[in-house]
């Protein structure tokens, strides 16, 4: 039976995915206290895709049902949800986005979770859930929460003439996290902003203010207020006189004197010589009380049509922040590099897919993106997902993450391998957190249908507290086939191991899986 289609628009797709899993620690637990059991999933979906026209829709829903063989007790229906919408209700002039989702979650302080390598389970698992987002990861389930979040964001955007484009958005956020230590936030985020037209070229200008008040159920509250003003003046083709100034208020549990209340302003000179190379330099003051003067800036660089890059520096209330974004591509190969850092929380990292960077494969381009579901045209790679594995936390705090991965196709065999290192430093406790790994994969095309996956990876979690931190370290092997286009088969084995200096966090896990996934 055919997607159901509405108006030639609308495109809506049900699916199915059946599975048995074998697990002889599915609670990922010391030796001493491991039990084996078979597990029953059952996971209905639907995706729903409108393109074109004043409405665009994207969203996935799945429900999965696990049945245990040994204890019934633990039966249990987990919900998934990824979905974007926007909506031009007055042409030209009244918009309104929409993002909704809800997965599984480490709790806040658990460290053992399902790797999500290779079919077994888990966000991406090879196989899972034909056309649609990632499973629930079986194995560990009982050190995580589910976590529901939406938001609607309605905003007035008009083009007045060649003066400016002006824009006024309230968005409304809600994170619920059920059963986790974790507080529900409940966030209005208010934005204006203002990009001139040609009226005064050679000057160019733009001005942006932001303010967001978020009120969590079990700890204190937060706020941030940021403003930025910048301004260009075009002198020649290849040079142009620079302004910026900008302002950043923070208020939430163990903010700093400089975070509190940053100022900066700077000016600066641009030079684009050729469409290959361009860049922007600014010498700034602050009221920073170390380092109030500094030198920020961008450079792009765009060798060849096939290699981009684009590198910047500058300064944050909390210290020097960096930009980075790599890719190269050739006939065989493509190449990605990304570093990015933020003052940040768990609301909304999970809000905006942060934590996990799912793999795309787009006409043979391999594109990370937040969202494990794929856009219009790609498929899924979940072998080279990079999951950092994050559990939850209360506090704000201080994000960076380098990141990198690249992909060679040769015939019938595309090998693959994906690396990431990620600190997050705790504003209130001071508390640091570094968390690294290397993960790869080698798809090997046997027939048309029928595709061997070898992935397996490392990793290393380390903290500020004390001890040697954790070491991970995953294997599997899984053989696809396609019946046809709508029906897919999978069978799977995994071993996963992670070794602790903490009492009882050692575990060790062999898994095989046999899955079955329809869609209609």
């Amino acid at each position: 039976m055919p997607a159901l289609t509405w108006a030639s628009d609308w495109r809506i797709t049900p699916r199915i995915t059946l599975s048995e899993v074998y697990s002889d620690n599915p609670d990922l637990v010391s030796s001493s206290q491991a039990k084996s059991d078979w597990i029953t999933e059952i996971t209905p979906g639907i995706s729903v895709q409108r393109d074109g026209g004043r409405v665009k829709v994207h969203a996935d829903y799945r429900m999965t049902g696990l049945i245990y063989a040994s204890d019934s007790s633990r039966n249990d229906i987990y919900h998934g949800l990824d979905g974007k919408a926007f909506a031009e209700l007055v042409q030209d002039w009244f918009y309104v986005d929409a993002t909704a989702r809800i997965s599984q979650q480490l709790r806040e302080g658990a460290s053992t979770g399902d790797t999500g390598v290779v079919g077994v389970g888990g966000v991406g698992g090879v196989g899972g859930g034909v056309g649609g987002g990632g499973q629930v990861g079986i194995s560990g389930i009982n050190n995580t929460s589910q976590v529901g979040a939406y938001s609607i964001s309605p905003y007035l955007k008009r083009r007045l003439g060649s003066f400016a484009t002006v824009e006024a958005r309230v968005t409304y956020d809600d994170v619920i996290a059920s059963d986790s230590q974790t507080s529900d936030g409940k966030t209005t985020r208010y934005r204006l902003s203002a990009v001139s037209g040609n009226l005064y070229y050679p000057l160019t200008w733009s001005a942006s203010y932001d303010r967001s008040d978020t009120n969590n159920s079990d700890s204190d509250d937060s706020s941030d207020d940021r403003a930025a003003i910048n301004a260009r003046y075009v002198l020649s083709k290849d040079f142009s006189l620079l302004a910026q100034a900008s302002l950043e208020k923070n208020d939430y549990s163990g903010v700093g004197e400089d975070e509190e209340d940053y100022k900066s302003y700077g000016v600066g000179v641009s030079y684009t010589p050729s469409r290959r190379f361009s860049a922007d330099v600014f010498y700034n003051d602050s009221n920073a009380d170390d380092d109030d003067k500094y030198i920020s800036g961008s450079v792009t660089l765009n060798p060849t049509l096939r290699t981009s890059i684009k590198a910047s520096s500058t300064q944050r209330s909390y210290g020097e922040s960096y930009g980075l974004n790599l890719s190269h591509r050739t006939r065989q190969s493509t190449w990605s590099l990304n570093y990015q850092d933020d003052l940040t929380n768990s609301q909304e990292q999970f809000l905006n897919y942060a934590g996990t960077q799912y793999a795309h494969n787009c006409g043979g381009q391999i594109i990370f993106s937040n969202s494990p579901v794929p856009p219009a045209g790609c498929f899924a790679v979940p072998g080279l997902n990079q999951n950092i594995n994050q559990s939850q936390s209360d506090e704000t705090y201080t994000s960076k993450i380098l990141s990198g991965a690249v992909t060679y196709t040769r015939r019938r065999s595309t090998f693959m391998l994906s690396t990431y290192l990620n600190k997050r430093q705790f504003q209130s406790s001071g508390d640091d957190e570094k968390t690294y790994g290397l993960q790869g994969s080698w798809d090997l095309k046997t027939s048309p249908s029928t595709t061997f996956t070898l992935a397996g990876g490392v990793s290393k979690e380390e903290y500020s507290n004390g001890g040697d931190g954790d070491d991970l370290w995953n294997l599997g092997l899984v053989v696809t086939h396609n019946f046809d286009s709508k029906v897919s088969g999978n069978v799977a084995f995994r071993r996963q191991q992670r070794s602790s200096d903490q009492p009882g966090e050692s575990y060790k896990e062999n898994a095989v899986a046999a899955r079955l996934n329809m869609s209609f």
